[in-house]
Parts: structure tokens; sequence; C-alpha cells
């Protein structure tokens, strides 16, 4: 009986008491490890806080990857505060005895979620799905109530316990040790430099890359101070630093000067106490390289001053055209009435030509302010080559510099480019006088056209090569700057050359490459290439042969001075004109007159501009024929003013040829005015 008895308490323990042990303790592991899974979680986002503030992708990719493998995550994904997916990462699917009990609902996942604050700013949130694999730890948990119960009921089976809870313990060791070394390699792959010291600054530990930098070796470490880390000049600032971190105070994000193993460069560090014994004992330090962001800090400064300049630019460049309309227009009157032999013929010469050299200057901040209209053309670089050779201002180079000889190698199987061919003409001309102002004495400028293949792009490429004495270190990262110049006063211009070139290339969707050495510099400048065919330019206009027959002009601009230049050009052309002085005024006139053709000025402030002039006159006269003149106008409004159906755009100041040649052009040509604008629309968008 007393056996039974006996049996029958064991069997009321085994079958009350364990169980409900056993549940008590299933519930607070669960609760126990929920707390440490979101615990944990939020130290991942705290961890990669100062990634995803740099975005920088690598390292919280990284960082992500071996947290997924190291905690059971299903899938990490980091946002951005506007909600944007800065990156995820995945886990593969469960494999073997995990992928069975997953089946069999014995392991499952949760969502996890938390905030990234930086400096009390949210800029972003880590979502995870994590696996829940309390099965393992569970049945753990019941296999040492089981052998406790098992202890209680069987003390003479103590010694076999004991071996098995010895067992456990020291896999719980292993384990430990494992995460441990894990937590190591992790903190070895980082793509930052991480660093511990000692109380007095002395280096105990530094992760892979640091050594790397720093050059230390890993024997060696000890040997180094953290105050070794930076430029001399900083010593005293890295102190003070690590002073008041030692003294509990976070210093936050600082920025040094770091002294690598063969250069110097930027990064911003951030450093915790190492606390042991509740008393800190050294500081444990992450060193951010800003190098990269420095460079796009320093190209987003370019950028700001290109548009503050292409703002001068556009601000002054249409009164300043019209001005210089009178001067160049003028001077072309009074030459039609002139003797050829008239003692004030080549005076008025100079103010004609003095005009379209100010004009050509115009043009030149105008191309620095981008976005300007501008015609293209398919042409060859071969054949853009020789023009500029036979050009003038070629002409002019080699009287002023005899010794320097121009030689050519040009491929003939180079592909055409699609291009506005004076552009291309006056970066080949200001290449060649930069090039030609670093030879000292006699020299070589050679230029050469290849075609270049850049992975499944094609490119036509013209390279100006001199044997100079180079561009300096120095110089080299301000070159493209509008007005940064070391050229000669009197001959070079405005210091407005190179920026121009790298303004064109940009607009063209080109690129320059630049190489210099002490024996020349090289300029290589890569045009997307095209199978069209080069069009052929016409021959240049007479004006005999241009002339009009009697026909109407409407001109609609709010200047008076280029009214009055108009009127006496077309006039003398043979054309009736009548003026406008405004959009509305011309819309007035329309309703109750036509002309054969508009051209409008695109910018007439504060009234209607020349786009929603020439929209509202289609209202009147869907057929009606206009030309475009402007000295400084956006792409899109002009681009939208030629999909209207006007016939051509000319710019300001124009001489008296092209504004014949465009007139007669518009009137007389065969196809409508819609689809004659197509290449010009063409030319805007590309």
């Amino acid at each position: 009986m007393r056996t039974v008895s006996r049996y029958s308490g064991e069997a009321l323990l085994v079958l009350v008491v364990f169980p409900v042990v056993f549940a008590g303790a299933c519930l607070f592991y669960l609760h126990e490890k929920n707390i440490s899974d979101i615990r944990q979680f939020k130290t991942h986002g705290a961890i990669i806080t100062d990634d995803l503030w740099a975005l920088n992708d690598a390292g919280a990719r990284s960082y992500l990857q071996l947290a997924a493998r190291a905690n059971h995550y299903k899938t990490l994904s980091l946002t951005l505060d506007r909600g944007d997916v800065f990156l995820q990462v995945h886990s593969p699917p469960l494999q073997g005895l995990d992928a069975l009990l997953q089946r069999l609902h014995l392991i499952w996942t949760k969502k996890l979620s938390t905030g990234i604050v930086y400096r009390d700013r949210l800029i972003g949130t880590l979502h995870g799905e994590q696996y829940v694999r309390v099965i393992y730890p569970l049945l753990n948990i019941f296999l040492v109530l089981l052998l406790v119960m098992l202890l209680l009921l069987f003390l003479v089976r103590s010694l076999s316990y004991r071996k098995l809870l010895e067992q456990q313990v020291r896999e719980r060791t292993r384990s430990y040790r494992e995460s441990e070394r894990r937590f190591h390699d992790l903190v070895h792959l980082l793509p930052e430099m991480v660093c511990e010291t000692d109380s007095r600054g002395r280096l105990t530990f530094a992760n892979e890359i640091a050594l790397k930098r720093f050059a230390i070796p890993p024997d060696a470490v000890d040997s180094r101070t953290c105050f070794d880390l930076v430029v001399p000049e900083q010593r005293r600032r890295i102190e003070k630093h690590f002073d008041r971190v030692l003294q509990g105070q976070d210093q936050g994000l600082t920025k040094f000067t770091a002294r690598g193993d063969s250069d110097h460069f930027p990064v911003l560090i951030r450093s915790a106490p190492i606390f042991r014994d509740r008393e800190i004992c050294g500081i444990r330090s992450i060193l951010i390289d800003i190098t990269e962001r420095q460079a796009l800090e320093e190209q987003l400064r370019r950028d700001q001053k290109m548009k503050a300049i292409g703002a001068m630019a556009g601000g002054v460049a249409h009164d300043l055209n019209n001005i210089l309309s009178g001067v160049i227009n003028y001077p072309e009157l009074i030459l039609m009435q002139l003797d050829g032999d008239s003692a004030i013929r080549s005076y008025v010469e100079a103010i004609r030509s003095s005009g379209i050299r100010a004009a050509e200057v115009v043009a030149d901040l105008l191309t620095v302010a981008r976005g300007v209209a501008a015609g293209r053309t398919v042409a060859s670089l071969n054949d853009l080559v020789r023009e500029h050779l036979e050009s003038p201002e070629c002409h002019r180079l080699r009287s002023l510099y005899p010794e320097i000889t121009i030689a050519t190698d040009l491929d003939p199987e180079t592909a055409n480019i699609y291009c506005s061919t004076i552009h291309v003409k006056k970066c080949l001309m200001n290449l060649l006088l930069n090039g030609a102002e670093a030879i000292e004495g006699k020299g070589r400028i050679t230029i050469s056209t290849r075609n270049r293949k850049k992975g499944d792009t094609s490119w036509s490429m013209l390279r100006v090569q001199d044997t100079g004495g180079g561009i300096s270190p120095g110089d080299m990262d301000h070159i493209f700057e509008p007005f940064y110049t070391r050229k000669v006063m009197g001959r070079s211009g405005t210091g407005l050359g190179l920026s121009v070139v790298w303004n064109t290339m940009q607009d063209h969707g080109g690129e320059v490459r630049v190489s210099s050495d002490g024996s020349g510099s090289r300029f290589d400048l890569w045009f997307p290439s095209t199978e069209r065919k080069a069009e052929t330019d016409p021959a240049e206009t007479v004006l005999a042969r241009v002339k009009g027959k009697g026909e109407s002009i409407l001109i609609i601009d709010d200047e008076m001075l280029q009214q009055d230049i108009a009127l006496h050009l077309l006039g003398s052309l043979g054309y009736k004109v009548v003026m406008a002085s405004s959009g509305e005024e011309a819309i007035r006139y329309l309703e109750r007159h036509r002309v054969d053709l508009l051209i409008i000025d695109m910018l007439m402030p504060p009234g209607m501009n020349g786009y929603q002039t020439y929209k509202k006159v289609l209202e009147i006269h869907p057929d009606q024929k206009a030309v475009i003149a402007s000295g400084f106008s956006k792409t899109r409004d002009v681009l939208a003013t030629l999909e209207l159906g006007a016939g051509a755009f000319i710019k300001k100041p124009y001489t008296m040829e092209q504004l014949a040649e465009t007139v007669y052009k518009v009137l007389y040509q065969d196809t409508a005015p819609l689809s004659s604008s197509r290449p010009a629309m063409e030319d805007l968008r590309n």
C-alpha cells in the first residue's frame, strides 16, 4: 500500500504539479524572450543609426545581414522618414527540421518595428519579421523541469543528472563563446573604423579597417595612442575630446583630420566611455571617413556657383543683347548706303565687328548659364575640326603663336554627332587657345578624333593634346569654374573658356576627361554618337537672293530700339513692316488684319510672353507663320512655341544676313510651319 501510495503521490506530482510549473515557466520565458527580442531589435536600430544618417547602404546592409543570420530574422527592411524603402535583407528559407516544424506551425514568425532617431529626430524605421523558434527553448525547459522532477524522485540517480547539467553548461558556454566570436567578426566586418583605448588613451583594440587605414601591425596595437591618429596640429583638440568623454560627456560626432599611412583624410569621431565595475576604464570610438561626403559637398558648392553665374547671365543677357543689336545692325544699314571707297567705311565695319565680338562674350555667359535654346544638326567631328582650322579665329591664333604647330590625327571612321556646331567649334577654339598659352616657346598641339565604346553606348571622341607644362594639382579642381583663369590679360578674354567647354558637354549629354603631367595636358571630349548622316550646310545666303516681294511682317517686340532695327533691316529687303510693342497690342491688330509673318520676341514683361501671344494668334489665324526671336530664353519656352507651329528661332543679336535668310526660309519653304519646326524641337529636346 505504501508503494502504491508513493507511486500515487509521484503520479500526482507528475500529472498536476509538473504541468503547472512547466506552464508557468513557459509563460515567463515567452514574456522575457519577447522583451529581449524587442530590446535587441532596438539595439540593431541604434547601431545602424549613423549609417542611415550618412545613407551608407553598404554598412547598413552588412550589419543587417549578420543580424538576420544571428537572430533568425526572416526579413529586415529599413525605410526613411518619408516611408521610402532604403534597403531590404532577406534570409534563405528554413531547411531540414526547421522547415518541417514550420509546416507543423511549431515555428512561426512575428513582426517587429522600431524607429531610428538621430539627435532627437526620427530619420527612419527598421522593420523585421523574426522566426519564433520557442519549440527548442520550451523543450529545454521541459527537460530541465523533468530532470529536476526526476532528481527529486530519484535522488539515487543524482550523479547522472549532474553529468547532464554539466553537459548543458558546456553547451551554453560554447554558445556564449560562439556569440562572442560572431560579434567580434561583426566588428571587424564593419566598414567604419572602431577603436578602444584605456584611460590613458593607449589603444587596446582596433578593427581590421582601422589597422589598415592607420598602418598599425596587429601585434603592435598597444604601442599607439588615440592621439597619434590625428594630425599633430589637432592633438590638443583630441586630448580635450578624450578627457570630456572620460568624464561622461557626450561629444556627439566631432570632425577631425586623421593621419593615415600615406595621406590625411577627414573623419567624424563618435566616442563613448567603457565601464568596468561601474567605473570608466577607457573609451570606445567609431571613426567615419567622410572623404566622399566632402567631395559631394564641394561638387554641390560648385554647382551652386554655376547656378549663381547662370542667374546673373540670364538676368542681363536679354537687355544686353537688345543693346548690342543696335551696335551690330545700324552699322550694317550704314554700310549699305556707303560707297566702297568711303573714308569712314573701315570705322563702321570696326564698330560692327566689335558688336559681334561683344555678342560672343554674352553667348559664352549664356552657355555657362545653360538651358539656353540652341539649334543642333548632325555633323562630322572631322569636318568641324577642318572648318575651324580654316577659320579667321584659328588663323589669328597661329599668328599670335607662330612657334606652335597644330597637327591633326583624324580617324576617317569617326561617327557623326548630333550637336550645336557653333558650340563644338567654340569648345575647340577654347581648347586650342588654352593649349597655346600653356606652351612656352616651341611646341605642338595635336587634334585627334576616335570612336570609343563604354558599355553599350557608342561615343565619338575629340582630343586636344598639348606639349605645355601641364596643369598644377591646385588648379585642376578649379579649371572649369567661371572666371578662374591663369590666362594672359588682353589676349585670352574673360576666363570663361573651359566653363563653356564643360557646360557644352553637359548640354550635349557628354563628358570631359582631363589628364595632365609635366609633359602637357590632354582634354578628351566624349560626344554620344549617332548613325544619322551629316547635314550639309547650305551655301552662304546672298541678300539679293533672299529679298522679299512686299510681304507683310508684324514685329512684336517691347524694345523700341529692336523695333527700329527690324523695321530698317526688313524694309531694306523689300518687306512691309508693322510694329507692335506688346502681345496684347499685336492681338488687337490681328483681329482686324492679316500678315504674312510674325517675328515675336519671347520676353516682353510685364505682359504676355511670346508663347502666350502666338497661342492667342493661332486662335484668330490658325495657319499664321511665325519666327521666334530672343536674346535669352529658356529651352522649354522656345520648345513650346515651336510645337505650336512657329517656323524658326533666331537668336539676338542677329545680323542682316541671318534675319534675311530666316525670314525667307519660313515664308517660302515648301513644308508647313509645324513640320518645319520639328527639327528645331528635336534640337532643343536633345
